[in-house]
């Protein structure tokens, strides 16, 4: 392992920037390549003699954006002060913001999942929703981590989001307080089903201090008693090269075959790397790693690596497909700007390129199972000044309603009309909490339902990813 780079597999991705390098040459061109001298003399009448007065920042800035889009690489990114800050911190154990987790998916900011009761699912953000403005300001063209730097900010503050939406029209604009996001990078529990003792761990990202909490985790639940072990990776979007590693470490044999392999491209010259394992004796249990399409890059090195290498079972559904792997590059022309940069590709035990363009498109889990429409579910909120949702219309959020409803003890429908049955039920939970018998979904009753909505999918054992997991080692 070559120990002066610092390697970052991460799907949080951008086009961002780069900076404009070289030594200008002031000589003629007969050929018409672009040479330095060109770039200089380009910029110079632009500046000299546009209409719109362009200064050399926003000259450069272009540039700087033009060679990183040439790049065709939606990983490799050029990160300001502000930018590189915040790129850093989401390694970290907390962050200040608005609790959403975010994808770069054609150009446009997805919300991937938001953070229990944090500002955003407060405010009223959902899943799948499209960032398309930050107060007030559109954020559709522009880079990733710009965007990101408006949404952060300090603590107390506060930011409007303007979002696209599914189903309606116009831009909903949202308002939310930024606080202190707790982001524990690994969670853990363990299930007592029949007659075994499972332990669980989830790992939300491959940061700066999972490795050290994966190990106590690890030898927490052993004190226990595990007969098997779960490992979640699911909406795992990567991190560092070397807390995968370390991780893998923790369970893996070295048998002369390498965990996982890089190959990089570093001072004008292609280098190699094979990851072998150092441990000599193996767990006495068997694992099973749980990953879904958002799954990606430290995710999928791990998950191949338990798969193909330790022979371990791989469940949920396949993983995103990421088989890149970045540096960070301080630019000493700034203080504190730097080049997240695509160097390599990253290998499977077999060989593989898990890449969604040209490999195998991710990792293949042994077993494929999807979540079920429940817990797919998302909690709904009335807008600012909005009305009531009214008995006898027909509106998508109803048929998301409709579901949590039936996990109330409500049988009702679940197309998305409003019908005699389904205000029966929600006249029922008005009286039940002493609201007013409207039998339209208005704020408070929302609140309501969107408490049931929460215990249900707080409850690891409705999670039917999971449960196929347990199932295995009952099954064993």
């Amino acid at each position: 392992m070559s120990k002066n780079l610092v390697i970052i597999l991460s799907f949080v991705t951008a086009i961002i920037a780069s900076y404009f390098v070289g030594t200008l040459s002031i000589e003629t061109n007969p050929t018409g390549e672009i040479t330095n001298a060109v770039f200089i003399e380009v910029m110079d009448e632009l500046i000299e003699n546009h209409y719109s007065q362009p200064t050399e920042d926003e000259l450069l800035q272009g540039a700087i954006d033009g060679m990183i889009t040439s790049l065709d690489d939606p990983f490799t990114t050029y990160f300001d002060y502000e930018e590189a800050m915040s790129y850093q911190q989401g390694f970290g154990e907390t962050y200040v913001g608005i609790g959403v987790t975010v994808n770069y998916i054609d150009n446009l900011i997805v919300v991937e999942a938001v953070k229990d009761n944090g500002p955003a699912e407060n405010a009223g953000i959902r899943v799948n929703d499209i960032i398309a403005s930050v107060d007030g300001t559109s954020v559709l063209d522009l880079p990733f981590y710009e965007t990101i730097g408006l949404i952060i900010g300090d603590e107390g503050t506060e930011v409007t989001i303007g979002i696209i939406r599914s189903g309606v029209d116009e831009i909903i604009n949202l308002t939310m307080t930024r606080s202190i996001i707790d982001s524990a990078t690994v969670i853990y529990d363990s299930f007592d089903r029949g007659g075994k003792l499972i332990g669980y761990i989830k790992v939300t990202t491959f940061g700066d201090e999972t490795v050290k909490l994966f190990v106590a985790a690890i030898d927490d639940l052993e004190t226990q008693g595990i007969d098997g072990l779960i490992v979640d990776l699911r909406d795992n979007g990567g991190g560092h090269l070397s807390t995968v590693y370390n991780m893998l470490n923790q369970f893996l044999i070295n048998d002369g075959r390498p965990m996982f392999s890089t190959e990089y491209f570093t001072n004008g010259e292609f280098q190699r790397d094979d990851y072998y394992a150092t441990r000599t004796t193996p767990r006495n249990y068997e694992i099973v790693t749980l990953v879904n399409e958002n799954s990606a890059s430290a995710s999928e090195v791990f998950a191949s690596a338990m798969q193909e290498h330790g022979s371990f079972q791989v469940v949920g559904l396949a993983t995103y497909g990421k088989g890149t792997m970045q540096r960070d590059i301080s630019i000493t022309a700034t203080i504190g700007d730097s080049l997240h940069i695509t160097i390599g590709k990253w290998f499977t035990t077999d060989g593989n390129w898990v890449h969604y363009d040209g490999g195998t498109d991710g990792v293949v889990p042994n077993i494929i199972i999807e979540s079920t429409d429940i817990e797919k579910a998302y909690k709904v909120f009335l807008l600012e000044d909005e009305e009531d949702i009214l008995y006898d219309t027909v509106d998508n959020r109803v048929a998301n309603i409709q579901l949590v409803l039936n996990i109330m003890g409500y049988n009702v429908r679940t197309d998305g009309y409003f019908d005699t049955l389904t205000r029966f039920a929600v006249m029922d939970i008005q009286d039940d909490n002493n609201l007013p018998e409207t039998g339209n979904f208005d704020s408070d009753t929302l609140i309501i339902i969107n408490e049931a909505l929460d215990l249900y999918q707080d409850d690891l054992l409705n999670d039917t990813q999971l449960e196929t997991a347990i199932d295995y080692f009952l099954n064993d």
